[in-house]
């Protein structure tokens, strides 16, 4: 078995399953068990300020701009935190690097952190994740469900939600065309 994470696996077209739909999912982790990540273009749940009122805690400091975005239809109780790897906050607890410059964190105290005015520039916040059982997710790239490709920070926090699926594709040197199996002609 072929180690995919980290990495990034883009959806292809049209994907039958509505979870995922024009989705790119940043894959941490994966082997005999399964593997797991995040909808890093999932659409907007709420603002960092309402999470943290959700939480109950201040959030007076709670930075402008940021949002949680649907991370995956599992355990969509859980929000993650996603930012660089450089910006990472230090002496606390519960931050694991993803790889290819991305760390991630579940710790509300990196969101207590964030609301005290320690927002790492990069943060994107997602709620849920996407887990696949042991061989699921062979079986799914063998049926050309995901294109697997490598992870890149830039990819992640500085393209639009909107035109990554797309922009994924472009750096994989591919396009979504390549993926669907009708051919120009065919009825």
């Amino acid at each position: 078995m072929s180690v995919l994470a980290p990495g990034l696996l883009i959806a292809a077209p049209p994907l039958e399953d509505p979870n995922f739909d024009r989705s790119v999912v940043l894959l941490a982790s994966h082997g005999k068990n399964g593997a797991f990540g995040w909808v890093i273009n999932g659409e907007r749940v709420m603002s960092l300020s309402e999470l943290a009122t959700h939480a109950g805690l201040e959030c007076d400091h709670a930075p402008n701009g940021y949002s949680v975005y649907l991370g995956g239809p599992v355990g969509r109780e859980q929000v993650w935190l996603l930012y660089r790897t450089e910006e990472r906050l230090h002496a606390i607890p519960d931050q694991f690097d993803v790889g290819f410059g991305i760390t991630a964190s579940p710790s509300q105290k990196v969101l207590e952190a964030i609301l005290q005015g320690r927002a790492p520039k990069s943060l994107r916040g997602v709620m849920g994740f996407a887990g696949w059982e042991p061989s699921q997710l062979e079986r799914e790239i063998a049926r050309g469900s995901w294109l697997p490709v490598s992870a890149e920070a830039s990819l992640v926090f500085d393209v639009s939600l909107e035109d990554m699926w797309a922009q994924a594709y472009r750096r994989a040197g591919t396009s979504p065309i390549a993926f669907t199996t009708r051919v120009v002609g065919q009825a």
